[in-house]
């Protein structure tokens, strides 16, 4: 990486600018209209976006205030590149970069993406890149893998020019990723996996330059074109685990397990139902071999080995997305939320299996355990990985009871009166949820410059991870200043200050990043909403006094299980009723009933 990186600040973006206007002049020029619509767009409960405007439309249902406002802030790229306005001249016009230029941006994606998600063997396509380097001949290489060359340049140059080092490239990305899109086939002209892999890396492009509804629908493509060849399935031929056949097979595993994951992400990131269903694939799990220890010519497939390795990551994602299919199943599917014992019940089940996930990682791989002169940057950046899925889920899990029932749109006396013992876990798991909050934007404390942030955490999903830990942050900052009182070592001060963190890191990124400029902006509205309800609310009657006694006899006051002592039973807990404001975050479920319909008015 050191090398890249010398070979990256040597590059004459000038140059490589200059070379991009001048392929795209005259007729050849890529030409796109974006077409900007305010077209229906789903996001589910468990979405960011969704919570966030959630979280936006409260702070902003303040005493004396107006209608809230109706607009939905996204930081969704509208103009879509990939859309049907976009028109792209047939044939070959744009150049591929210089052979030092392209040799570092196939490096960021390798040492990048490719840790989380090997579906390209990187020996194969690096011989591809030679070849078409080499070559001033267009049919080198069939359309197919000159598009992947093209869209592994596309990523590569979007993470070099974020940190703002490569002003040159700004634009470079989109406009390898536009001829990667004229490149390719027509959708089932190839059905091959390395079409399948083609779509698969314009799904990450997509997701990193925050268009993440292009995203959803190019990996549902990809998962039909995936599904059309049988990558979904495996049938049971001793022939073809012998010899060349058994790579065949593996880069096939790898391929349809880097799409079920993806899968899972996305649709944890959107809010909507996930592609793939596991009750109707059967694929043995990949080797746990690294992509580097493959010998993707040779003729047998290598024997594996004791000790860490680098597939090991590729596994334990895997086993994550199952938890987080149970996740989407059980807390934030459309029939989720009608019974609170049984939402109760499915956070601490699953709960307990990210934990138990999380302590059965490989040594190298836990995140939570120190790894002094730990020298490799592989394995560095695979836990910053998992700690950053790790944290967003167990906050997500607990999400639900964060302020409850105002955050649940909850308007359902039954539904609000809590018996006292689910008053406490729902306390606590309000508690686990602000925790983890906190944990995900305290490992960005370590962070010394831009290029850090994208290149050593999965950059496709930070922006999702922090909007969601900063709304939370926000929305528990504020109440946690109007009562007055700490949340078990939880300071408000302490809360507002990791929710800074949140915004230092998307004002940080903003220069070259749309999506991290927007995500800005939303954090500092978010941050303004909630300072005017904070002001408005002190200056009017605290309403909660004015509420009805079966109201106040449901909040609780007193200690409250830590979040060290989870498993301590809640009978231990003596309950008392409050006369005054409430003094936790989670005692707002009383007075947050007043809110019910201004929230109900702005969906």
């Amino acid at each position: 990486m050191k090398a890249a990186d010398r070979a990256l600040s040597n590059i004459d973006t000038s140059t490589l600018a200059t070379r991009l206007t001048a392929t795209l002049t005259g007729s050849d020029a890529l030409s796109f209209r974006p077409q900007v619509s305010q077209a229906e767009r789903y996001l589910g409960k468990v979405s960011d976006v969704c919570f966030f405007n959630l979280v936006k439309r409260v702070l902003q249902a303040q005493p004396g205030s107006s209608d809230p406002d109706q607009r939905v802030d996204s930081y969704e790229q509208v103009d879509d590149i990939a859309s049907p306005s976009v028109n792209v001249m047939p044939g070959r016009v744009v150049e591929l970069p210089s052979r030092e230029a392209a040799k570092v941006f196939a490096d960021v994606y390798f040492s990048t993406v490719h840790l989380a998600f090997p579906f390209i063997p990187q020996s194969l396509f690096m011989r591809s890149l030679d070849q078409a380097l080499d070559s001033s001949d267009d049919c080198s290489l069939d359309n197919t893998r000159l598009a992947l060359i093209y869209v592994i340049c596309a990523i590569g140059a979007y993470y070099t020019s974020i940190p703002g080092e490569q002003i040159g490239a700004n634009k470079c990305h989109e406009v390898y990723f536009l001829q990667a899109l004229s490149l390719a086939l027509p959708a089932g002209a190839d059905r091959s996996i390395h079409h399948v892999s083609l779509l698969l890396a314009q799904c990450f492009y997509m997701l990193a330059v925050c268009r993440t509804d292009s995203c959803w629908a190019t990996l549902g493509q990809t998962v039909r074109m995936a599904q059309s060849i049988g990558l979904h399935v495996e049938q049971n031929n001793p022939q073809r685990l012998k010899g060349p056949g058994r790579l065949l097979v593996e880069r096939r595993r790898r391929i349809w397990y880097c799409i079920y994951v993806l899968d899972r992400l996305i649709s944890l990131q959107l809010g909507r139902p996930p592609a793939i269903h596991e009750d109707y694939c059967h694929v043995p799990l990949p080797s746990r071999l690294g992509d580097s220890d493959i010998d993707w010519d040779g003729d047998e497939f290598p024997t594996m080995f004791e000790g860490p390795s680098v597939g090991d990551y590729h596994l334990e994602v895997i086993s994550f997305s199952k938890i987080v299919s149970q996740v989407l199943r059980d807390l934030y599917s459309p029939r989720a939320g009608q019974n609170l014992t049984s939402d109760l019940f499915n956070t601490k089940e699953l709960d307990l299996k990210l934990i138990q996930w999380k302590q059965s990682l490989p040594r190298t791989l836990r995140f939570d355990l120190g790894h002094a002169f730990d020298k490799s940057f592989i394995f560095k950046r695979q836990r910053s990985m998992l700690a950053i899925k790790y944290h967003h889920l167990r906050a997500l899990i607990h999400r639900p009871y964060l302020c409850y029932p105002i955050m649940r749109n909850l308007d359902d006396e039954t539904d609000i009166a809590l018996s006292q013992p689910n008053w406490a876990l729902v306390s606590m798991y309000e508690k686990v949820c602000i925790a983890e909050a906190r944990e995900t934007a305290r490992l960005l404390h370590c962070i010394s410059c831009e290029k850090d942030l994208v290149q050593e955490f999965p950059w496709w999903q930070m922006i999702s991870c922090l909007i969601c830990a900063g709304s939370i942050l926000v929305v528990s900052s504020i109440f946690s200043q109007q009562t007055g009182d700490a949340l078990d070592g939880f300071d408000a001060a302490g809360i507002s200050d990791d929710a800074e963190t949140c915004l230092r890191v998307f004002e940080a990124l903003s220069v070259n990043s749309t999506g991290a400029r927007i995500a800005r902006d939303m954090m500092e509205g978010l941050k303004e909403c909630g300072l005017r309800w904070r002001d408005a609310t002190m200056a009017s009657e605290p309403p909660y006094s004015a509420l009805p006694a079966s109201h106040t006899a449901l909040t609780t006051r007193g200690h409250i299980p830590s979040l060290d002592g989870q498993d301590t039973s809640v009978s231990d807990f003596s309950f008392t009723t409050p006369s005054a404001w409430p003094a936790e975050i989670v005692d707002s479920m009383a007075w947050s009933v007043q809110f019910f319909g201004a929230v109900q008015s702005g969906e």
